[in-house]
């Protein structure tokens, strides 16, 4: 998205982009430059209160995508770690010394091949589980330093009621803006904000009651609804472009007969 000056508003460059083109793409959608502030300024202020009320569940849900949550079960992934790579040091040392037996003859070469082969086949599972188990060590370390990287950004700005750009830089990765919808008469914008270092956040929803419930439900059936629509109007509008570049370009041609008779008549 870029802003179009003077006026305060972002236009999909991609849709702008693609029209310099006289192509199709995307869809000429927009949203105020005030809306994408106050739904950064809300998201940022949503972020650092949940770390302020819970900075253990906010880490927590940070590794929900890792396989290891726990400082607990990290310390068993690298204790299990350090004994299969001792395992795998051991059976070089026995797939050596068998091999010296067989060149010295004191292994036959049937011995030989079938403890080669238990060694190996051993050797090569635990080399599989050592690569898997490093990778979630890994994420685990990762998820870790990019949460403790967000919560020492969150304790820079406390208390604070206005967006500045050294928020935006430090805070935003990216925000992806969809194509408006009206439903009932109403304007409904998807926003998608990405903090830097934990990815896509989502502002906790106020509780809501009984009643509010129901009108979201029915919102949310109506918005599924148009956003279906919505594809399959697009999609006939691309078929249809698909068609009339494809199909070849004809002449016409009157029947002699016609031509003959106009030349009489002149």
């Amino acid at each position: 998205m870029y802003l179009r000056s003077p006026s305060d508003f972002y236009v999909c460059s991609t849709n702008t982009n693609a029209q310099n083109k006289f192509k199709k793409e995307c869809a000429a959608h927009h949203i105020k430059t005030s809306a994408v502030r106050q739904l950064i300024l809300d998201t940022i202020k949503a972020a650092t209160a949940r770390v302020e009320e819970n900075e253990t569940e906010f880490i927590k849900q940070i590794r929900e995508t890792s396989e290891i949550r726990q400082e607990e079960t990290a310390k068993a992934y690298k204790k299990n770690l350090t004994k299969a790579q001792k395992r795998v040091t051991e059976l070089n040392t026995l797939i050596r010394r068998i091999y010296e037996d067989n060149i010295s003859g004191k292994l036959t070469d049937k011995r030989y091949e079938l403890l080669s082969a238990e060694y190996e086949a051993e050797q090569e599972e635990l080399e599989k589980n050592i690569a898997e188990t490093q990778t979630a060590i890994d994420n685990f370390t990762a998820d870790s330093m990019r949460a403790d990287r967000f919560i020492e950004l969150t304790k820079r700005y406390k208390d604070f009621t206005e967006l500045t750009t050294p928020m935006i830089n430090e805070f935003i990765e990216k925000i992806i803006v969809y194509e408006a919808e009206k439903i009932d008469g109403e304007r409904f914008q998807e926003v998608d904000i990405y903090l830097n270092f934990i990815g896509k956040f989502e502002i906790p929803p106020h509780e809501l009651t009984a009643e509010e419930e129901r009108e979201q439900e029915k919102i949310k059936r109506r918005r599924e609804s148009q956003r279906a629509y919505n594809a399959r109007k697009r999609e006939k509008r691309k078929q249809k472009i698909a068609v009339e570049q494809e199909q070849p370009q004809t002449e016409t041609h009157e029947p002699e007969e016609i031509q003959t008779l106009k030349t009489k008549t002149a």
